[in-house]
């Protein structure tokens, strides 16, 4: 069976980008944001897994775009976007993400990048093989 994941994060039209939060990212734009979304998510599935993506906006629907977006379908992997992990004024965002997911998905295992940078790479330390859902 091959891993199914789920990205999830920041759509591109709802963030400051002058915030200090963000503004601590060099370069960080709508497009780039933009362009990582998509870069690893093709990256994932020329790797083997199945991906969708999913952009929410700061919390007025977050929660129930994610929870529609598990309910069609099942996920192996949940990863949670820098945007979200790593602005501290979106704490409350992250924590009811996690809370939502370990309730709706409650195998799902919890993907996150190293750096504010996503790679394919950060999925392989649980799933090393997309062709098999064995926790690593």
């Amino acid at each position: 069976m091959t891993v199914r994941a789920i990205q999830i994060g920041l759509h591109p039209d709802v963030v400051d980008y002058d915030s200090p939060e963000f503004a601590r990212f060099p370069g960080l734009s709508g497009e780039t944001l933009r362009a990582a979304h998509e870069r690893n998510i093709a990256q994932l599935r020329e790797w083997g897994y199945e991906v969708e993506g999913c952009q929410i906006d700061l919390g007025d629907t977050a929660l129930d775009v994610v929870r529609q977006r598990l309910a069609a379908s099942h996920f192996d992997a949940v990863l949670i976007g820098a945007g979200v992990r790593l602005a501290a004024s979106n704490t409350d965002l992250f924590e009811a993400l996690v809370n939502l997911v370990h309730v709706e998905l409650p195998h799902a295992r919890f993907i996150f990048s190293r750096t504010a940078k996503a790679t394919p790479e950060d999925i392989r330390r649980w799933f090393p093989h997309p062709e098999g859902a064995t926790i690593a």
